[in-house]
């Protein structure tokens, strides 16, 4: 363990030996515990994000839409986010898998279907689920309505690939499988194209 790094109880005590004693503890001492940084510049820390309801930046990936709302610049690096609606009758994803992130979905609206390995999950309104990394999933809409969820991207940088994604979608293209690896391979993605036409077939759905 770095040597910098004290157990809540030492912090505890220190803080304790500072009040009885009667006298503020210096503050260098703090510092060389590593319980604070000398360096620390408020001017660099990561600024409040509002934003309104319906706000974000705008796209889709063919007929469904997709809002983003926070990115990595925003959080230091630790979470990104988005806002989707899936229609009816359509998968959000080829079967892929990454190794460098995890995925957090809570669906607001409608029933959202997810595959996690071999596990089928169903998702309705107030769901939460996590897709961890390194595993193959996919979801899809297979409901009478549009599925609203949130999307969580940890660390962040999956926004990126999503933004990157829906160009290939403008003007209502149809991107080959060939583009979307293309762009896959530069953000942690690994399609499993073979798995796709079964999914496809048994859920009643289409990309």
């Amino acid at each position: 363990m770095d040597n910098r790094q004290l157990s809540r109880r030492s912090v505890m005590q220190m803080l304790a030996t500072t009040m009885l004693g009667g006298s503020l503890l210096p503050l260098n001492a703090f510092a060389r515990a590593g319980v604070i940084n000398p360096s620390f510049n408020p001017a660099d820390a990561p600024k409040p994000v509002y934003i309104p309801p319906g706000g974000g930046q705008k796209a889709n990936i063919s007929v469904n839409e997709i809002v983003f709302k926070l990115n990595k610049t925003q959080t230091s690096g630790n979470l990104g986010s988005a806002e989707t609606i899936l229609h009816p009758g359509f998968m959000g994803a080829v079967p892929h898998r990454h190794k460098n992130f995890d995925e957090v979905c809570r669906v607001l609206e409608g029933t959202l279907t997810i595959m996690v390995g071999e596990e089928i999950f169903t998702l309705q309104p107030g769901a939460w689920h996590l897709r961890p990394r390194g595993i193959v999933h996919s979801f899809w809409n297979s409901g009478k309505v549009p599925a609203k969820f949130i999307e969580l991207y940890i660390p962040g940088g999956h926004e990126a690939y999503m933004q990157e994604l829906t160009t290939l979608f403008a003007g209502g293209k149809t991107p080959k499988p060939e583009e979307l690896d293309a762009v896959a391979k530069k953000h942690d993605i690994e399609f499993f194209w073979d798995q796709l036409p079964a999914l496809l077939k048994k859920y009643k759905v289409h990309l």
